[in-house]
């Protein structure tokens, strides 16, 4: 096994999928097929169990993928080290978030980070929680930021912040020219506007439900979409409402100039954004620094309240 190959396969592990992986690597998928195919010669065994989506790895696969991980581990920590001889950091930082979170903050911070750690390179890996916690687990990300409430022994959880609910309201809107924009209200200011809900999995959904049943109203559901983006910008174009993360309005300059939002009474936030990382395993000092980057522009632009 060489260090190449070794990459290759986790790839494909990655990506679940040989035409992604190939995307990734910037190789035709052909290419790629037969490099496979090559390794599995060598290795003697099958390293995939084909036909099925996401690829799933044989208990040879399995052996190789260890193998694989501990490779590409000591390589990368020997170039580090040898950087570090001559008085230069670099290295590569991979980093997960939750489903579209890396376009809220990490474009307002990569600039000092890149200023700090000018041959440090970034990896971004956008995941649900349960494969972002199974990437950490087999050392394929040195730190993801997650939202779950979930919390495992092997793991190490650090708050960053909270993940307040807020009401979006079309500048269009009844509710919009009768109360301020940043006011405190109920849900039951919005009972007669027209709503529209992001997926089920930010949290919103439930919360919807939970105070229509707790306020005894009915407000009108025109869409359900699972695109957080575009749920947004039609509540602002089309006269709507929805409940969405704070920190999801902050992130969307052009929603943000037209629509107006209002924290609601009572306790209204998601579980917290946490960075997390493989227990005993000690961040690299640029990836600390990361971390508190990030930490403090998520605080700031929530106004985060501990």
């Amino acid at each position: 096994m060489n260090t190449r190959h070794a990459q290759i396969i986790l790839t494909v592990l990655r990506f679940g999928s040989f035409t992604a992986a190939a995307k990734a690597l910037y190789i035709t998928q052909p290419t790629l097929s037969q490099t496979v195919k090559q390794i599995e010669t060598q290795l003697g065994e099958p390293i995939f169990v084909r036909g099925r989506a996401p690829l799933e790895l044989t208990p040879a696969g399995e052996l190789y993928a260890q193998a694989a991980r501990q490779i590409v581990r000591i390589e990368t920590q020997l170039e580090e080290a040898i950087s570090h001889m001559h008085g230069k950091t670099c290295g590569t930082l991979r980093l997960g978030f939750t489903l579209r979170r890396s376009s809220e903050v990490l474009p307002h911070i990569l600039c000092e980070f890149i200023r700090l750690y000018p041959d440090v390179r970034i990896e971004v890996t956008e995941a649900d929680d349960t494969r972002l916690t199974n990437m950490l687990a087999h050392h394929e990300l040195d730190i993801a930021f997650m939202h779950s409430a979930q919390r495992l022994d092997t793991m190490e959880y650090r708050l960053v912040a909270s993940q307040e609910i807020v009401l979006l309201a079309s500048n269009q809107t009844e509710l919009a020219r009768r109360i301020p924009s940043g006011s405190t209200i109920s849900l039951t200011e919005a009972a007669n506007e027209r709503f529209v809900l992001a997926a089920e999995t930010t949290g919103c959904r439930s919360y919807y439900d939970q105070q229509k049943a707790a306020l005894n109203i009915s407000p009108s559901l025109v869409m359900i979409c699972d695109n957080a983006e575009s749920a947004m910008r039609t509540c602002a174009d089309c006269g709507l409402v929805m409940l969405s993360p704070y920190i999801a309005l902050l992130s969307d300059y052009g929603s943000m100039q037209r629509l107006s939002h209002y924290h609601l009474l009572g306790e209204t936030y998601l579980p917290p954004v946490t960075a997390v990382c493989l227990r005993g395993q000690q961040p690299a000092p640029y990836a600390e620094t990361l971390i508190t980057l990030f930490t403090n522009r998520y605080r700031s632009m929530t106004a985060y309240r501990p």
